[in-house]
């Protein structure tokens, strides 16, 4: 039986006689986030594949170790496996559309699974439907605050946390305070961020704990207590470690930890630094997760901007409107206003055309 990708890394790096710590400096990884790669809790892509082959020097190998089918669902119920890829294919497009077009499909199926559950006579499976119905609703959720909808966004959440809890999945409970904290984040509440996520943190999961970590940690960078906010990335670095595979968050970022980095520092005025890390960080989010690209490809040229270089920060936006036309973000537009803002503060001449691009966007509609 062929090794695993993560085996082969190990292997490899054993070989050529680096340590873990060693490999942070070759590849765009942090320590924790190496340790999980190799013992198979991360899921390897192509990019990843392609930096660990060359760095490495696989010859190609650990590219054909990636390829590997998706861990299918823990059940053999035409219903669960049914709605289990359905739910797939609303998260691909939710990666490269607008939520106008995914939440009425969206929407339905979340009603659709919690009648099916209180109707279920096989107790498994109603269990089942309800974890099911409660992705579905964590998801729309999502949505709904990309469509700018915060009380819905809300509504969809404690509508996740109701049938997690039926399914027998009271972590999501937690999770929903980590979700009030992003939504304190987005208004600029550096407080209720805070609180919210420390709130969270009490949850006895592992991945839950993380994703506290990390929004107490923006929180922090918000109010300028670089102290706290370091402290607070160590600890979600740390926790990260320990997450085989979370069913809260994204799945379009390789280190949610890394890129939650550049973005304190951002916050912090450590901008150079922060762009750095999204110049490294950005290639390695799949072509297929647009949404997350967008979105964090306007953080990057923001960061640029911040740092002084506008008109290399106004051509990587150029290169972004399409996308985020086509996304249609609240979150993205956030930090669109905010780049029109240090525009109209920096005149730079090469930012007239892309301003007035912006601004269509901006008020559409």
């Amino acid at each position: 039986m062929p090794p695993t990708f993560g085996q082969e890394v190990r292997r490899l790096r054993n070989e050529r006689g680096l340590s873990l710590t060693r490999l942070t400096e070759l590849v765009p990884y942090s320590k924790g986030h190496l340790s999980k790669i190799e013992n198979g809790q991360v899921q390897p892509n192509p990019d990843m594949a392609r930096v660990f082959d060359d760095v490495l020097q696989a010859e190609g190998r650990l590219i054909e170790l990636a390829d590997v089918p998706a861990r299918p669902i823990p059940s053999d119920h035409t219903t669960l496996r049914t709605y289990n890829s359905m739910f797939d294919h609303h998260r691909a497009l939710g990666h490269r559309h607008s939520p106008e077009i995914v939440l009425p499909g969206l929407r339905p199926q979340v009603d659709i699974l919690s009648s099916m559950a209180r109707s279920a006579d096989d107790p498994g499976l109603g269990r089942g439907l309800w974890l099911l119905a409660a992705r579905y609703a964590e998801y729309a959720g999502w949505m709904e605050q990309e469509r700018g909808d915060d009380a819905s966004a809300a509504d969809m959440t404690r509508k996740a946390v109701q049938y997690a809890a039926k399914g027998g999945d009271p972590e999501l409970e937690a999770w929903a305070l980590v979700r009030a904290a992003e939504f304190a984040l987005y208004r600029g509440d550096a407080r209720g961020t805070v609180s919210f996520a420390r709130r969270a943190g009490k949850s006895r999961s592992p991945a839950v704990q993380a994703g506290a970590a990390l929004r107490e940690a923006q929180g922090y960078a918000l109010a300028g207590a670089a102290a706290q906010c370091q402290d607070a990335l160590d600890r979600a670095d740390e926790l990260q470690q320990a997450v085989r595979e979370s069913p809260y968050g994204t799945t379009s970022l390789v280190d949610q930890v890394v890129v939650a980095r550049a973005w304190t520092f951002y916050d912090l005025g450590r901008h150079a630094e922060a762009a750095a890390i999204l110049d490294i960080q950005l290639p390695l989010i799949a072509p297929t997760s647009l949404r997350a690209r967008t979105r964090f490809g306007m953080r990057r040229a923001l960061a640029h901007a911040a740092a002084g270089d506008v008109d290399h920060a106004c051509d990587l936006v150029t290169e972004l409107l399409d996308d985020i036309r086509q996304v249609q973000s609240a979150t993205v537009h956030t930090d669109l206003t905010s780049f029109s803002k240090l525009l109209s503060r920096l005149r730079p001449s090469a930012g007239r055309e892309v301003a007035g691009e912006i601004s269509e966007i901006l008020f559409a509609g």
